[in-house]
């Protein structure tokens, strides 16, 4: 893969900035036990805010949706090579520090997920019908496992279960839920937008 094949279009400065100290507050909520503390639904309205304003800024914020718009597909899809860090939940589990159940259906299908997405992308932009079909089902699958992951983590935290699921409130795992999950969760809704003009452009 040449650089000019994986060259972006640069982030708007100020998106810049704001994820930035997202990133900053995320670490600070983990460092300082914050979202540890805060009882049930606390966390999950949090991630879902989150998500929703990811989501939000991707598809109408103007200048934000224009980079977005200009990544390519492949760019999109590559990026959850990102969640080989799966591998990190079942090295904890196997430590006895997580709970086995989240750690399997998380560790596991991130893991999944990001090597079918090499995979995709080493095949190159989906074009025909087949190729946007097996995307589509990637999609589905990555999309279906970080609500199965996010579903799990909350069953598990309402049972008491120990180990529960604490590595992922506090640094560097707390950038998983708060930062990770939210923009993938929006980025597996975008590729299936793209997806879709793509196919009505066929």
């Amino acid at each position: 893969m040449t650089a000019a094949t994986i060259a972006t279009p640069r982030l708007p400065r100020a998106a810049g900035v704001a994820v930035i100290v997202w990133l900053a507050l995320a670490l600070l909520a983990g460092a300082t036990g914050f979202l540890a503390r805060l009882p049930f639904p606390g966390p999950q309205l949090i991630f879902l805010a989150l998500f929703a304003a990811t989501l939000v800024a991707a598809t109408s914020v103007p200048a934000v949706r224009a980079w977005v718009g200009a990544l390519p597909l492949r760019t999109l899809i590559g990026i959850n090579a990102v969640r080989f860090i799966g591998i990190a939940f079942l090295v904890l589990a196997a430590r006895g520090q997580m709970a086995p159940a989240f750690a399997a259906r998380a560790g596991w299908g991130d893991i999944a997920t990001a090597v079918l997405a090499l995979v995709l992308v080493a095949a190159g932009e989906p074009r025909t019908p087949r190729q946007r079909g097996l995307t589509h089902a990637w999609n589905a699958f990555g999309l279906l496992d970080l609500v199965l992951a996010v579903a799990t983590a909350t069953a598990v935290t309402l049972r008491g279960s120990t180990p529960g699921v604490a590595p992922v409130l506090y640094p560097p795992l707390v950038l998983v839920p708060t930062f990770i999950v939210p923009i993938f969760l929006a980025n597996h809704i975008i590729i299936f937008r793209r997806l879709r003009v793509a196919s009505h452009g066929a």
